[in-house]
């Protein structure tokens, strides 16, 4: 049996070892035989106090659109997650309120670009910011967190696996499903396991890193695409395959394939209260930002923020985002509107014995 275990404060790792029955007895999240060895999971956050230096030129800097763009109110760059989810509430109220608002559709990297210019009001980031993301006068507001599921091709049988199962599938250490140890008694066919991922924002914490630190910890059989479609694509049709994306970014890409949602440790991707312990341990982290200053289109940037943030608190379900409030009661660390930190001791990835989900049998899509 593999067993590990790790937290912020002090990661445990062991594989391979006898559980013995007092083991058995404690907390399959809190020791493990074998001693230490390094983390494989990446950070969660970075240093939120550092700033990037930015000559006086560019801090004194007004906010300027593009050219291309006319008579605008207020212009917002979203991504690929936060687009579907938020831009038709930014279009009703921009129609409420009588005002321009103009809405591109992107990815973090555009947003970045965008912003190191000072060409948007408001941008969007699926991941914490790395440090060159934290300019002079930036602020940034957290909407929420995602957890990000593990998918099958729909003919896969299989309902659960581990969260050591899944980092090492990745990994390369499992080469067939029929190797996988939660696969082993449903007789799936020799064919190699492929494993699909979107390794976006490679220098950002967070996201695919909550699994593997960093690209070169995959394996060289990983397929990797560029785009959220291409994945679901590739998943359905390749009944070896493997992929990971949001439920909610599942269903608003449906027509490219039904695909079968997988547990982790015996928890659905769905189920809030473990991504929120850390027991799921794979997420990602939403992120709005507006400038500091004074002006019309400043206040608009921080108002239109505002009840964004405020719509997740109410229905934020419906995206699968698990809203600020919820974060800070379970203790994760806000500095003023960003979530900077998980909270202390929180499991990430963890191997035991898995305990049968009854609801893990039913079809998830």
């Amino acid at each position: 049996m593999e067993y590990s275990s790790q937290t912020k404060n002090g990661r445990l790792f062991a594989r391979n070892c006898l559980i013995t029955l007092i083991m058995a007895a404690m907390s399959p999240l809190a020791s493990a035989a074998g001693g230490d060895a390094a983390s494989l999971q990446g950070e969660a956050f970075l240093d939120h106090k550092y700033v990037k230096k930015m000559k006086r030129e560019w801090v004194d800097k007004k906010v300027t659109y593009d050219k291309k763009i006319k008579n605008a109110d207020l212009v917002l760059s979203l991504g690929q997650q936060t687009h579907p989810a938020l831009s038709p509430l930014v279009k009703k109220m921009a129609k409420e309120r009588g005002l321009n608002v103009v809405i591109q559709q992107g990815s973090c990297g555009k947003t970045a670009k965008k912003l190191n210019r000072k060409a948007v009001d408001v941008g969007a980031y699926c991941c914490p910011p790395m440090k060159k993301d934290r300019l002079p006068g930036l602020e940034f507001h957290t909407v929420g967190i995602a957890a990000i599921a593990f998918v099958t091709h729909s003919s896969n049988p299989l309902k659960n696996i581990s969260s050591i199962e899944a980092q090492d599938i990745y990994r390369g250490e499992y080469v067939n499903w029929s190797e996988v140890p939660s696969a082993k008694k449903l007789n799936l066919t020799g064919d190699k396991i492929q494993p699909v991922v979107r390794l976006h924002c490679k220098k950002r914490p967070g996201h695919w890193r909550h699994l593997l630190k960093n690209e070169d910890l995959f394996s060289p059989r990983t397929f990797e695409v560029g785009v959220i479609p291409d994945m679901i694509k590739q998943v359905a049709k390749n009944k070896a395959a493997i992929g990971l994306e949001t439920v909610f970014m599942l269903d608003v890409h449906k027509k490219h394939g039904k695909l079968n949602i997988l547990s982790v440790d015996g928890h659905k991707p769905e189920q809030e209260e473990f991504v929120l312990n850390g027991q799921y341990p794979i997420y990602r982290t939403y992120n709005l930002t507006t400038w500091v200053g004074e002006g019309k289109n400043y206040d608009l940037a921080k108002e239109f923020v505002a009840e964004l943030k405020a719509h997740v608190e109410k229905e934020g379900e419906k995206y699968g985002f698990i809203s600020p409030s919820k974060l800070k009661k379970a203790g994760w660390v806000f500095e003023g509107d960003e979530l900077i930190a998980e909270p202390d001791g929180m499991p990430v990835i963890h191997e035991h014995p898995v305990a049968h989900d009854s609801s893990a049998d039913h079809d998830h899509t």
